[in-house]
């Protein structure tokens, strides 16, 4: 586990702050929209709204250059947090107003919650930035995503145990009251995370224009661009949209359904454990790279799902949500490293909050247009939910060929460690029981290794000093 200043408080904060927000935007939110009456447009409209409003973010890094971190974070969690007591007593007007009065009234509630958290959260990343040490990164994203999937575990089951078979509007309000008071609590911890010098930011004194102009220089941060945008095209609202295909085309009940997100959240926390290490030492683009290979076979499944090719039996969802858990945790830690690499040591602050903000607006875009496109697009050669699928298959492709452009220093190549993996199994049983010491040898013949290794430039200059 990383080990530097504040570490257990930033634990802290992330896990009661992922109980709050889990309610907000995962699985629960859906539900609730349909239980209230909206259709599949409903759904991509709520799911659309949070990416939609990271926008906010370049012109906030003005105001966040002057306040700071902790005090612009503060200001937007602690409003964005009293906003989820509407949802906590939404429930209960359904039966009085129309289902299109509902719509707007919740449509209302996740947009002003989204919109405190689009102008605070353009301090985060930055914050984190300069508060783990670059060495630390991978693991320290893969143990605050442990702790992220337990509380989603948590939550999950416990809604679907809250819901039943027969969700009611004590039920809801029950689960949001939860969020609410995880999201108070969260807030303590918030308070407590060591507060760090905003270095290297000159957005507070330049036009937003120039700030944008001088973070998009880097050709090396422009193709990490190019793939991470590609990327969020790729997966964005498809857990929302998975929702709505197994409510509709399956016999499965709200709870089950629920249950399968803690599946995949349990198994995000199994591969957790081990990835951030193995990201560390090998490289974020070679492992993301792999998964993105997974991801694509994942999607097949799905196809054939939607086609009817195969059936939704129980065994067969608990597998597919285990498996792609495990693709999912292990890309978006590595990619979160990636992005500090990325990031140009200049106008770090813009930069970062033009990855927000564009991963924000294309991640907005997806679940809007897929939820309208879903009541329209005519059984031909594919159901709608097959294009879908297809689709997304499509952008995977397309974000592998834009990540192999990427470049990331001391990472090792994607065949080797492809091997290593493959063979990891094997070479542990091998260390286990003693025919060869655990070190390099084994190793190298992969090109793998267990420390990285020196700059090149270091070793000269070490040997010109002696």
């Amino acid at each position: 586990m990383s080990n530097f200043e504040g570490r257990s408080t930033l634990y802290s904060f992330q896990s009661f702050n992922a109980l709050s927000y889990w309610i907000i935007l995962g699985p629960p939110i859906v539900l609730l929209t349909l239980w209230l009456g909206g259709d599949s447009r409903a759904v991509g409209i709520v799911s659309s709204i949070m990416p939609f409003l990271t926008i906010l973010q370049i012109p906030s890094t003005r105001y966040i250059a002057r306040l700071g971190y902790r005090r612009a974070m503060l200001t937007g969690w602690t409003s964005r947090t009293m906003i989820i007591l509407g949802l906590v007593f939404l429930p209960f007007f359904k039966g009085i107003w129309s289902p299109e009065r509902l719509m707007l009234v919740l449509v209302f509630f996740i947009f002003s919650w989204s919109f405190l958290r689009g102008m605070a959260n353009a301090s985060w990343l930055p914050w984190l930035k300069e508060l783990i040490p670059s060495g630390q990164r991978g693991r320290y994203f893969a143990w605050e995503n442990i702790f992220i999937q337990v509380m989603s575990l948590i939550i999950l089951f416990l809604s679907g145990l809250i819901l039943g078979n027969k969700p009611t509007a004590l039920r809801f309000s029950i689960i949001y009251f939860i969020s609410f008071a995880s999201g108070v609590v969260s807030l303590l911890f918030l308070g407590r995370i060591p507060s760090v010098e905003i270095s290297g930011c000159d957005e507070s004194r330049t036009s937003i224009f120039t700030s944008l102009k001088n973070a998009v220089r880097d050709i090396s941060y422009r193709r990490f661009l190019l793939f991470i945008f590609i990327f969020t095209l790729s997966n964005a609202g498809f857990d929302s949209f998975t929702v709505l295909f197994l409510k509709r085309e399956t016999a499965l009940a709200d709870r089950m359904i629920l249950w399968l997100g803690a599946a995949s959240s349990a198994s995000m926390i199994g591969s957790l454990v081990f990835a951030g290490g193995l990201i560390d030492r090998w490289g974020s683009r070679p492992i993301m790279k792999i998964c993105l290979i997974q991801t694509i076979v994942y999607l097949t499944v799905w196809v054939l799902l939607s086609e009817r090719a195969l059936n939704p039996v129980i065994l067969l969802m608990v597998f597919l949500f285990i498996f792609y858990g495990m693709v999912k945790a292990t890309i978006w830690i590595a990619t979160w490293r990636l992005t500090f690499i990325s990031v140009p040591h200049t106008n770090s602050l813009m930069a970062l909050a033009i990855f927000n903000t564009g991963m924000g607006i294309l991640g907005g875009i997806s679940p809007l247009v897929w939820g309208y496109l879903l009541n329209k697009i005519p059984h031909v050669w594919l159901s709608p939910f097959g294009y879908y699928f297809l689709s997304l298959i499509l952008l995977t492709l397309a974000a592998f060929m834009a990540l192999s452009r990427v470049r990331e220093a001391k990472a090792e190549q994607t065949r080797d460690v492809a091997i290593a993996l493959l063979t990891l199994p094997v070479r542990s049983i091998v260390q286990l029981i003693g025919f060869f010491p655990r070190g390099r040898r084994f190793t190298q013949d992969y090109g793998i290794q267990d420390e990285p290794p020196e700059p090149e430039a270091d070793t000269r200059a070490q040997k010109s000093a002696e």
